[in-house]
């Protein structure tokens, strides 16, 4: 009886594996090559310093690219993959991988991961993805001087204070024609030749504004009007997101120059552009800390600082006006706090009962 069952059961197995039909998941002949190189030359960041002696941002290769194609008709996704491989040649770096493309007509955006400020919506509609950094939390905005309620430069009614972004690579191309090959095909620009160049939305800018005082300030960071919230990938270009104030840290430096030492506050910030019809005007505000524990801001317009050849040919705001620090004030005599003296030794004689 048990041989018997054993039997049935062998006979099951058998027929079941010669009615299975085992495929592949992707057809070869749908699959195309992709490569895409990265234009790294970015200002202020890996070129162009405006002061080589101070401290930029580390620029950091990413790690992966997602290449996407979206159907050219309806703008929706049809195909995805992650580009790791990685090389270089005469053109510069760049990230290879392989794509499922059937015969049929494609926008293609490609762009890197692993940025830290710089996020994305709507990934999977090729009109509609969009980079966009977060708004700073709210006890970081409230320890925000030049934005406090009683201040001269009261917060406004729906001002966006947004951290500045970090670099993000993009390549696009649309009307892109895949016709059925057998084998594998290689994906091609719209010049016909075979990869695409990623270029980054974001900009970096220097900014510097002279500083007396210096031995006095603990920190520093700066708030800056007037720029653009957000960027369409598929464009490069603004969408109706509206204006944010960009926040990000600065540093306290030396520098000299004509033969004297001057002292400064300077930082590089990352942004999608300068709104051109910002409604406000442009206004850098500089947040500090004193090292006896003042808090301080000042505030300059800077109306006419992008328009100037540094800003245009270097993206470097210079902005020329001093800040001054304080020195600490002096404690008056007799105030409040501990003095605490030492009298002169006396004997004290007494009996201790055990």
């Amino acid at each position: 009886m048990m041989l018997h069952k054993r039997l049935i059961w062998l006979l099951l197995l058998v027929m079941t594996l010669a009615g299975c039909d085992f495929r592949p998941m992707t057809e070869t002949g749908n699959m195309s090559y992709v490569r895409v190189y990265l234009d790294e030359d970015l200002l202020n960041v890996t070129t162009g310093f405006y002061n080589p002696d101070f401290n930029h941002p580390e620029y950091r290769r990413p790690d992966i690219m997602r290449v996407a194609l979206f159907d050219s008709s309806t703008g929706e996704m049809v195909s995805e993959r992650y580009l790791r491989g990685q090389g270089d040649d005469e053109r510069g770096h760049y990230y290879f991988g392989y794509i499922l493309a059937e015969p049929g007509t494609y926008d293609l955006l490609a762009y890197n991961f692993g940025t830290e400020a710089t996020v994305l919506r709507e990934e999977y509609d090729y009109k509609g993805i969009t980079a966009f950094t977060n708004e700073i939390s709210p006890s970081m905005r409230s320890r925000l001087l030049s934005r406090a309620d009683d201040g001269d430069l009261s917060t406004k009614a729906g001002e966006s204070i947004r951290y500045d972004a970090d670099h993000l690579f993009v390549a696009r191309a649309e009307g892109l024609k895949v016709k059925y090959h057998q084998g594998l095909d290689t994906l091609r620009n719209t010049g016909g030749e075979a990869w695409f160049r990623a270029s980054s939305v974001v900009k970096s800018y220097y900014l510097q504004i002279g500083l007396t005082g210096a031995q006095y300030l603990s920190s520093s960071s700066v708030l800056l009007t007037g720029m653009g919230r957000e960027v369409r990938l598929s464009s490069g270009n603004y969408t109706d997101g509206g204006e944010a104030t960009l926040f990000f840290e600065t540093n306290k430096g030396k520098f000299s120059e004509y033969g004297t030492d001057h002292d400064c506050i300077y930082g590089t910030f990352g942004t999608f552009g300068r709104l051109p019809d910002a409604d406000n005007q442009l206004t850098v505000s500089v947040e500090m800390v004193t090292t006896y524990g003042t808090r301080l801001e000042e505030t300059i317009p800077i109306r006419e600082e992008f328009l100037r050849e540094n800003a245009i040919l270097h993206q470097w705001i210079i902005i020329d006006k001093t800040i001054n620090i304080p020195t600490p004030p002096t404690p008056e005599p007799g105030g409040g706090g501990l003095n605490p003296t030492v009298g002169d030794y006396t004997d004290v004689n007494s009996d201790i009962e055990i």
